[in-house]
């Protein structure tokens, strides 16, 4: 009867036990079943808050980008409806819902822009054409060499004097040159009929005042009576070769595909109409944009028409016959005027080349004496010059030196994208701010069950 005892004792400390350690795992099986829940919730919280992207710029721009602002109702409401799904998805099942937070947001334009070079690598991945860039990089990488050469030519050569008499009769081409800018650059390069605004776009807020002031050539003396500063402002012409160019391929090629130009169709819910031209200038009108993209080519292509000038004997026996009348004038010598002329005369050429792109057309890339346009005669009249015809299969059209031109901006580019984005969007959005989209962002809930805690974060990026 003891052992009896004894055993009932122990089978019953057993079964006890056992009970203990089934109740134990019940438990603890909940906890996890709990936690699983809770964590299955928050991610699903998380993509409908991911679902919430701007799908404006997601069409336009093909951007995903979250406004934690919510449409100017605040960040507030991103994490009301946070709490909302997880209160619809656990309530049931017994869970309270105690807050819920947005937290380690990160906005487009943090860390030089590096969320939207990363998203456009993305998407420019899925259909980039490298060989067409390189075949481009490859093209515009000359004109370094030809600013060098014809700027070393004119430091040897500006000092030469000459016995050849000087009986050229005629004005001189530079007050020719200078009365015909006097209607304006765009005025001489526009086709006709068409023209851009001067209306100036209120540029508070965009991302791209971060960057400071710009510090560039934006164009050359064009009354061409100081050799010296000639020198110096070819001295200054840079080329962009194919390593610059492919620093940044995706970006360069998103902006030609997803912002328009001069040259585009007029687009609905756009600030601007030259917005490539806004990438590489930042102005805030579009007269100006244009105005120094123009400049710019200017800059690049006149010493490759210098060049050709230089080399054609023909072209420049008119000119040295020009140059000798002029160094009679004290203070100036023959090297110098004839340099100087050259330079004007290279400039006119280089209008009529960009009258020529921005009729569609395109230019040579290796220039000849015969694909020179301008007589020397119609220096004080180049809007009577046709521009080239625009069917030529060879050469470089404007988009190729737009191109050439955002090689250069770097990092501004990108956030003057930002500034496009946000000007644009603000049109059907009132009070719209880019750098209140983000586009990864941690979510800390904090949920109750009873008297457990079940704390959980999770993190989002599109």
């Amino acid at each position: 009867m003891k052992n009896n005892g004894q055993i009932t004792v122990f089978l019953s400390l057993v079964l006890v036990s056992l009970l203990g350690l089934f109740l134990a795992a019940v438990e603890i099986t909940g906890i996890y079943m709990n936690r699983a829940r809770v964590a299955e919730a928050a991610r699903g919280a998380s993509l409908h808050i991911q679902a919430e992207y701007q799908s404006r710029i997601f069409d336009r721009y093909h951007l995903l980008l979250l406004d934690k602002s919510y449409m100017g109702y605040g960040e507030g409401m991103l994490e009301e409806r946070v709490s909302d799904y997880m209160d619809y998805t656990l309530s049931g099942y017994g869970f309270a819902v105690e807050d819920a937070c947005l937290t380690d947001v990160r906005t487009v334009v943090a860390d030089d822009c590096y969320d939207l070079k990363k998203q456009i690598e993305e998407y420019m991945t899925l259909y980039l054409e490298t060989k067409a860039l390189e075949t481009i990089s490859e093209d515009l990488a000359y004109d370094n060499a030809d600013a060098e050469e014809v700027a070393e030519e004119i430091r040897n050569g500006k000092s030469e004097e000459t016995e050849q008499e000087g009986n050229w009769q005629g004005e001189d081409p530079r007050k020719l040159l200078e009365q015909e800018l006097g209607i304006g650059l765009l005025q001489l390069v526009l086709p006709s009929g068409k023209s851009v605004s001067q209306t100036k776009v209120s540029m508070q807020d965009v991302p791209s005042t971060a960057c400071g002031k710009e510090n560039v050539q934006e164009s050359m003396d064009t009354s061409f009576s100081d050799i010296d500063r000639l020198e110096a402002e070819l001295g200054k012409v840079r080329g962009t070769g194919k390593s610059e160019l492919g620093t940044d391929i995706n970006g360069i090629l998103y902006a030609m595909e997803c912002f328009k130009n001069v040259t585009d169709a007029e687009l609905d819910n756009c600030v601007f109409q030259c917005e490539v031209e806004y990438l590489i200038a930042g102005k805030d009108n579009d007269y100006d944009n244009l105005t120094c993209v123009v400049n710019q080519i200017i800059l690049h292509r006149l010493p490759v028409n210098m060049a050709v000038l230089l080399s054609d004997a023909e072209k420049m026996a008119e000119i040295s016959s020009m140059a000798a009348t002029l160094a009679l004038v004290p203070g100036i010598t023959y090297g110098a005027a004839k340099y100087l002329l050259a330079a004007c005369f290279s400039y006119g050429e280089t209008i009529l080349e960009i009258r020529t792109l921005l009729a569609g057309g395109k230019i040579p890339l290796i220039k000849k004496a015969a694909d020179w346009k301008l007589d020397l005669a119609h220096i004080g009249n180049l809007t009577s010059v046709e521009p080239a015809s625009g069917q030529t299969e060879k050469g470089l059209d404007y988009e190729a030196f737009l191109m050439l031109l955002l090689a250069e901006k770097n990092n501004r580019m990108y956030y003057r994208m930002c500034d496009l984005i946000q000007l644009n969007t603000a049109l059907v959005q009132d009070g719209f701010l880019i750098t209140n989209c983000v586009d990864a962002f941690t979510i800390d809930i904090d949920i109750t069950k009873g008297k457990r805690s079940y704390a959980t974060s999770v993190s989002a990026v599109y």
